[in-house]
């Protein structure tokens, strides 16, 4: 019974978001290869667990080699504070790309009390100036998610969006080729799912 609902789940969703241009945990590949989707909030103290044991290994052997897309949908439900965190990495996801991995690992380096409000846009700046990016694109970012219905608003909007859609009620869940991940917490996981055909 549980197949049959979690397969009726899935396909649901495959129609939901077919269309999207964001990609869901319902896409088994993007542009030909598998889509690793990771749902998580900045200030999960088990998402920082992923991000500092699985992350690494993830990153350098399949996220740098191309092998693989992967997408962090930031739930941002942990508090007021964590809709900050999120405009900002879709921000510098929107402007340097190839600086959102980084930008989300200094993030979860500030972490504090998962009860206490610590994203500031003080705290945001500071993690955005340790970007080895031009002034330019900083300057960009830095207005980009502060700034009301900007693009880095609406992707984060989308984001929770998508989170209540795929009724997702805990972070960190991760999906690989539309597949959960049954153990976030070990790479091995993670393999096992990118390695099945």
């Amino acid at each position: 019974m549980k197949k049959v609902i979690g397969l009726m789940s899935v396909i649901t969703i495959i129609l939901l978001f077919g269309c999207s241009k964001q990609p869901s945990s319902t896409n088994d590949v993007q542009n030909g290869k598998p889509l690793i989707v990771m749902y998580g909030d900045f200030k999960c103290p088990y998402c920082k667990k992923v991000e500092d044991n699985v992350m690494p290994k993830l990153k350098n052997n399949y996220i740098d080699k191309d092998k693989v897309k992967f997408q962090y949908v930031n739930l941002a439900f942990l508090g007021k504070d964590s809709i900050i965190g999120s405009r900002a990495q879709h921000a510098v996801n929107h402007y340097t790309p190839k600086y959102s991995l980084q930008f989300q690992k200094l993030m979860f380096e500030q972490q504090q009390d998962e009860d206490k409000q610590w994203i500031t846009h003080k705290l945001v700046d500071q993690q955005i100036d340790k970007l080895n990016i031009s002034q330019h694109s900083k300057d960009k970012i830095k207005k980009d998610y502060k700034t009301k219905d900007s693009v880095s608003w609406k992707a984060a909007d989308k984001d929770k969006q998508i989170g209540k859609e795929h009724h997702i009620k805990q972070t960190p869940t991760v999906f690989i080729k539309g597949k959960k991940v049954k153990d976030p917490y070990h790479f091995s996981s993670y393999e096992t799912l990118l390695k099945d055909k």
